[in-house]
């Protein structure tokens, strides 16, 4: 089994601490291999790399290496292979669709369930690689993070010492069917599980993709970043950047992105889109804080 994403880990526990400090995140960026996809997903990365000052880490939110097979790990890690930071990999549903791929990602990047720390906030990467529940009486469902990983979170969350917590997951809780016309784009099995962790031990930011699209909320004072744009495909349902006037939608938008959050000294949290080709370096359409 390899060490890469622990490798990886320990390499931003042990970076000077400056605050304020910021990390990238982006996902779907291969669900399938597609050059056009690679394209985007490099533009991204060169706009990553670019950043000054440079973010802490960057990390893909899954569905990046899809069907899940060695090469196409090998081929992802091509790609980011030129970044100057730190960059670790979430699986996504897409990264398991091969046969014998938990075994490929167990080899390209170890553990799916790893956890570190810097400063005053403590990571903690799950796997909530989504799968359908086919109901026998009811609708379907969507399983996103099993016991294993919801076990993982709780062990994590309780013995981290930093008062500031991050969740890096691949698909998002479903929150009433915020994701419609795609419900499926949301885990309903075991979200009450989750919530319950992330409210009560205080987490600050859960970072997801899966949807694809871009968007941001806050629910009990924690903020939810979902970057499903990183090259794959766009959900035509959410035009963004198409509507007409300043800022609408104010908070999501079907484009092809990553996002930048920084975290600051007393744990405020912010963000900004990267746009890929962005026409203005830095000009970002959409913004929090």
């Amino acid at each position: 089994m390899s060490d890469r994403n622990l490798a990886m880990a320990g390499r931003i526990a042990a970076s000077p601490v400056r605050y304020p400090f910021s990390f990238v995140v982006a996902g779907d960026s291969g669900a399938w291999p597609d050059p056009t996809a690679d394209g985007l997903f490099g533009a991204l990365v060169r706009q990553a790399a670019a950043l000054e000052p440079p973010p802490l880490f960057f990390a893909n939110l899954g569905d990046f290496a899809g069907p899940g097979t060695s090469e196409r790990h090998e081929h992802y890690l091509g790609l980011v292979e030129g970044l100057p930071f730190p960059d670790i990999c979430v699986v996504g549903n897409h990264d398991l669709d091969a046969p014998g791929a938990p075994e490929a990602w167990q080899r390209a990047h170890g553990p799916m369930n790893f956890e570190f720390a810097h400063g005053h906030t403590r990571f903690i990467a799950i796997d909530a690689a989504p799968r359908v529940v086919h109901g026998r009486t009811g609708p379907d469902a969507v399983e996103g993070p099993r016991e294993e990983a919801l076990s993982f979170l709780a062990r994590s969350l309780e013995a981290a010492a930093e008062p500031h917590r991050v969740v890096l997951m691949h698909c998002p809780p479903h929150f009433g069917g915020r994701f419609e016309p795609h419900p499926e784009w949301g885990f309903d099995v075991r979200e009450a599980e989750f919530l319950e962790l992330v409210r009560r031990r205080g987490v600050r930011l859960v970072c997801c993709a899966h949807a694809l699209f871009y968007d941001h909320f806050v629910d009990h004072d924690t903020h939810f970043v979902v970057s499903g744009g990183g090259g794959t495909a766009l959900c035509s349902h959410y035009r963004g950047v198409c509507t007409p006037g300043d800022g609408r939608p104010e908070d999501r938008g079907a484009l092809f992105h990553a996002v930048q959050l920084v975290l600051a000294a007393d744990g405020g949290i912010s963000g900004r889109v990267l746009q890929a080709f962005e026409p203005v370096p830095g000009a970002a359409r959409f913004v929090f804080a």
